[in-house]
């Protein structure tokens, strides 16, 4: 299902900090390409994350994708964990975007592994 501007829920939820409580970056995307054997281009985060759910789906790489993403939003999760003991007072602040990346993990796992015929 498209947006607006051209982006799927699932584009919208990983580009946004607002909804996926990690900010990726276009070489975060970069990484995640070469650690399931894609090659894409660095370019704007959101043509480079188009690209890379393209290439994956067409050479039937979601699920290591899905991977990929999940091992890099976990790693997220524990650096904000750190924060937390780091800073205790913080942690009204610092809960909802490891809320908001679990979520995304979830949803990453939800579209990319979904079975068509289902």
């Amino acid at each position: 299902m498209k947006g607006a501007q051209g982006f799927s829920l699932l584009e919208k939820q990983i580009l946004a900090l607002h909804f996926n409580g990690t900010y990726l970056s276009n070489f975060d995307f970069k990484r995640i390409a070469e650690q399931i054997g894609l090659d894409i281009d660095l370019a704007d985060r959101e043509k480079m994350l188009k690209v890379l759910l393209k290439k994956a789906a067409e050479e039937g790489k979601n699920a290591e994708l899905v991977a990929a993403f999940t091992q890099m939003l976990s790693n997220r999760i524990q650096a904000y964990r750190a924060l937390m003991e780091r800073y205790p007072e913080a942690k009204e602040v610092i809960m909802p975007y490891i809320q908001k990346t679990r979520s995304t993990i979830m949803l990453l796992q939800q579209r990319l592994s979904a079975n068509p015929y289902e």
